[in-house]
């Protein structure tokens, strides 16, 4: 029996390797990456964006690929949902014919809007014999819209065969059924072009400007009734190679118009097509000797060519050498050859699958002699490849994605699942800019760098050389050398920072039975209080020396007294720590003399430590607070003695959330150390109900634990600020220190793990280096939605640092860092305009920016600039639930915070899209 016209016979016969034969079948267990013919014709007709795509059979066929392809409407949305018949058990039992027709019949009632329903056949219910033409035909004369059968049942063939039924399908019950109300001279059809990520909306500028109309697309961005009279064009242009070629040649055959193959991708083939359509025109239009379109083409390419190659130089010069595997199908199987030659990209491999003989000879012409076809095109195969050829970056169809990730590899996607269009001159910028920020993320050198378990003793001995030097390199640096401007404005509008006794307050609640004394004003505290309330949604632990006019004039000392000795007669606290205010600094009180003085007149207290720092408002921020209280801490409390062996201090800057502190913890006990955390906030502000309400600060570290930090192996500091505090434990008691100006990200992670294998002797934990695999996988997965986005962050310093050099990993472009003080360590940060300043200079500096990295406060920039994605992170965050339960340390935490902030990247970039095409 002969076959049909759709199905190609030669292209059965060829034997050259690595040559797809459009009528293989799949051969059973090959695992293949071949799609069917059901999702073939899916491919072709779900475009159609205002009608309802009905899937006749069970869930699987609907269920598993509804609204998966990146085509994308100008208009309705309808075409976006997923209708199925879901047929059961009974079902395909008793058949399913009576089902369909009622779901036929009650879509059109519900959605009036639709202007046909396209019926898609399955495996199952074409074996159990339904017939959806009789249903098609006997419903569309119940319901207000045509009802068009597609019969591409699944198990017919591959997805080329069901791209050409469905263009059987439109010339049968589509195409001429309908006149337009006017027609043009250059009037074309574009065929399959499916609005792949916006790819049409790239093309038609360029016809706008030739004068050329496209009829009808089949199928991106298409409505029903542009496709009814796809018959009146004057030239079909075939994007998608062959796919929709006997639908080219059956509307030439039947309506006289000639057809073209062409690629869009590329200069080299957007300036061939031109070429070549405005030659078609031309001659049906103008007559052979008249080259109307051609030199309106040759103007536009001439212009558009000098532009795109200006946009094109810094990414060429970045990609110039770069090595690819490409793996693809239809015309970009050989157009992508072109394309990434004009970047000066090397294809070392290259393999297609649901192309024609065609397109794959074409491929194989524009490759070098040594480039290598690939075969096998399985997932064992394409794996072969890879290592074998270990090329620079993989370009091909999502199926491949993250097969290519898992190997480490860059991987840019040029199918279906792709979110930017990569047609005509823009799409070609558009192109090199994704390919650049793909290759060139700054993940990959530290992705495939030595894990620390895989580091020799040299290597592990020079990491180690970092973290124990920190404290030493932040001491000789010089301030006044500093790059880091400060304020010279007088007024400060919207300031971002807190005060330094409110940082005190939080080191003091971080010890069990602690009550903090504020030497100062009523209101310091009680705004302290309000602050830290807001922030961890918790009663808070504060008293005050309650200075009045009168103790103003005459001095606080009495107060001081006074207020240490109700407290501890009052709630009978197990340390008392006293900070000072603007007020009482200003004022000259000798608060240490006071204490003393205390001491003297109050034996019986004795068994009560009170601790002392100096916080006077004019002095810092919050972070030089709590520095200055976990100084004193350390100071006061801990005491001498043999060295307890597996025991180590751990000093958690204010930076970091409850949550993140007993993480450090855990991770230490994980090695089997036992971790002195001072202070610790882990259970004190985690936000939990007890059995009964304390007045006091309660579930932090011990006075007696902290006593015994003076016999520990080591001390480790997080965060720039508490390098002070871990010297003086290392001069008083000689503990070694190690420091960690942030513990978010894999380079950070990998120099704790170093440090806490080092001092505990035993080999990282299988978990650590599993959670670390994981993290790279989140790395490699979420990038895409990095890459130069533009940040602004105004934070505390030793915070700054931290989110700075995470974004900055990640490939973001750090527009703006804004301290709040101006600090050791700052210049270090890969960033060019950081100073210190306020939430107005974000106002000033953050405009275009994608993202704000700031506590709450900034929600009034954010909404003032239209910048929408805004990661709340600081003191305070009190209008969103949880922030304390933030977990962004060590590996797990870092995946914690790339998929937060890739998640808002993209939340933010559907709803730009979703704007512009509004």
């Amino acid at each position: 029996m002969a076959k049909p016209d759709w199905y190609d016979v030669e292209e059965c016969a060829t034997n050259d390797a690595g040559a797809p034969k459009f009528c293989k079948k799949s051969e059973p267990g090959e695992g293949t990456e071949r799609s069917c013919a059901y999702d073939g014709a899916r491919v072709v007709l779900m475009p159609i964006t205002d009608v309802i795509h009905l899937v006749h059979g069970p869930i699987a066929c609907a269920g598993n690929s509804w609204d998966n392809r990146g085509a994308r409407s100008s208009e309705s949305q309808l075409y976006r949902r997923g209708f199925t018949t879901e047929m059961l058990q009974n079902d395909v039992i008793f058949g399913g014919e009576k089902k369909l027709y009622k779901a036929i019949k009650e879509l059109a009632v519900r959605y009036p809007e639709a202007k046909a329903i396209f019926v898609y056949a399955t495996c199952v219910t074409s074996m159990t014999g339904d017939d959806i033409e009789a249903v098609c035909l006997a419903a569309s004369e119940k319901v207000p819209m045509p009802v068009i059968p597609v019969n591409t049942p699944g198990f017919i063939g591959d997805k080329n065969i069901g791209n050409r039924l469905a263009g059987e399908m439109l010339f049968k019950y589509v195409i001429g059924t309908a006149e337009p109300e006017v027609v043009t001279d250059y009037d074309i059809n574009l065929i399959g072009e499916y609005n792949i990520a916006g790819d049409l909306w790239g093309m038609l500028p360029l016809f706008d400007k030739l004068g050329i109309r496209v009829l009808s697309c089949i199928s991106g961005d298409a409505k029903f009734e542009d496709l009814r009279y796809a018959h009146r064009a004057k030239l079909n242009v075939i994007i998608c190679s062959k796919s929709l070629t006997n639908l080219a040649k059956k509307m030439q055959k039947n309506y006289g118009i000639p057809y073209l193959e062409e690629s869009f991708y590329g200069m080299t083939d957007v300036a061939k097509a031109l070429r070549n359509i405005a030659r078609e025109l031309d001659d049906r239009v103008n007559g052979l000797e008249k080259r109307i379109m051609q030199d309106r083409v040759e103007r536009l390419i001439a212009e558009s060519e000098e532009a795109c190659r200006v946009q094109l130089a810094p990414y060429r010069a970045r990609l110039q050498g770069k090595r690819a595997v490409l793996f693809t199908g239809g015309v970009k199987t050989w157009s992508m050859v072109n394309a990434l030659a004009e970047l000066g990209v090397e294809i070392l491999a290259a393999g297609t699958q649901n192309s024609t003989l065609e397109d794959f000879y074409r491929m194989k012409a524009l490759m070098h002699e040594d480039a290598s076809i690939i075969k096998d095109t399985s997932t064992a195969g394409l794996l072969s490849v890879m290592y074998d050829k270990l090329p620079d970056l993989i370009v091909a169809g999502g199926k491949t994605k993250f097969l290519a990730l898992k190997t480490k590899t860059p991987f840019l996607d040029i199918n279906h699942g792709r979110s930017h269009p990569y047609a005509g001159y823009d799409g070609m910028v558009t192109f090199a800019k994704q390919l650049d920020l793909t290759v060139n993320n700054p993940i990959w050198p530290v992705l495939n760098g030595k894990a620390p378990w895989e580091k020799d003793v040299a290597e592990l001995e020079a990491a180690l050389i970092e973290a124990t030097g920190l404290a030493g390199r932040l001491a000789a640096e010089e301030m006044k050398l500093s790059r880091v401007k400060v304020p010279v404005k007088s007024a400060t509008v919207n300031p971002q920072k807190n005060s330094p006794a409110l940082g005190a307050t939080l080191a003091y609640l971080g010890i069990d039975g602690m009550l903090g004394l504020l030497h100062g004003a009523q209101g310091c505290s009680t705004f302290i209080r309000l602050q830290l309330s807001r922030h961890f949604k918790e009663s808070i632990a504060l008293n005050s020396t309650s200075m009045s006019e009168e103790t103003a004039i005459f001095g606080g000392w009495d107060n001081l007294r006074i207020g240490i000795k109700r407290v501890i007669e009052k709630f009978s606290p197990k340390v008392v720590g006293v900070m000072t205010s603007g007020l009482t600094e200003t004022m000259g009180d000798d608060v240490r003399s006071a204490i003393v003085k205390f001491r003297q007149e109050h034996p019986e207290h004795d068994l009560v430590p009170v601790i002392h720092a100096s916080t006077p408002d004019y002095c810092g921020s919050m972070q030089e607070g709590y520095a200055a209280a976990v100084e004193a801490i350390v100071e006061g409390i801990p005491e001498g003695g043999a060295t307890i062996k597996g025991q180590v201090n751990i000093l958690p800057g204010c930076q970091l959330t409850p949550a993140e502190v007993e993480q450090v913890a855990e991770i230490c006990e994980a090695f089997g150390l036992d971790p002195v955390v001072v202070p610790d906030i882990s259970n004190a502000l985690d936000g939990h109900i007890d059995a009964t309400v304390s007045a006091l600060s309660v579930g932090g570290v011990s006075v007696e634990r902290i006593r015994q930090a003076g016999r520990s192996e080591a001390t480790l500091f997080i965060g720039d600020s508490l390098a002070d505090a871990a010297g003086i434990l290392e001069k008083k008691f000689g503990i070694p220190s190690y420091g960690f100006t942030s513990l978010t990200g894999i380079a950070e992670s990998d120099l704790l793990m170093a440090a806490l294998s080092h001092i505990s002797g035993r080999p990282i934990p299988e978990k650590f280096r599993r959670w670390r695999s994981r993290l790279m996988d989140a790395m490699v997965d979420s990038h895409y939605q990095f890459g130069l986005k533009k940040v602004a962050i105004a934070l505390e310093s030793d915070h700054l640092k931290g989110m700075t050099s995470f974004l900055s990993g990640l490939g973001c472009d750090i527009q703006v860092a804004i301290a709040a003080t101006r600090t050791r360590g700052l210049d270090a940060l890969p960033v060019e305009n950081l100073f210190v300043g306020d939430l107005e200079d974000l106002e000033h500096t953050a405009a275009g920016a994608d993202l704000l990295v700031a506590n709450s406060n900034a929600r009034q920039a954010g909404k003032r600039l239209g910048i929408n994605a805004h990661l709340r992170t600081g003191m305070p965050v009190f209008d969103r639930l949880g922030s304390h339960h933030k977990m962004w340390i060590g590996y797990q935490g870092t995946l914690n915070l790339v998929f937060e902030v890739a998640n808002i990247f993209q939340a933010n970039a559907k709803e730009a899209q979703k704007l512009a095409h509004n």
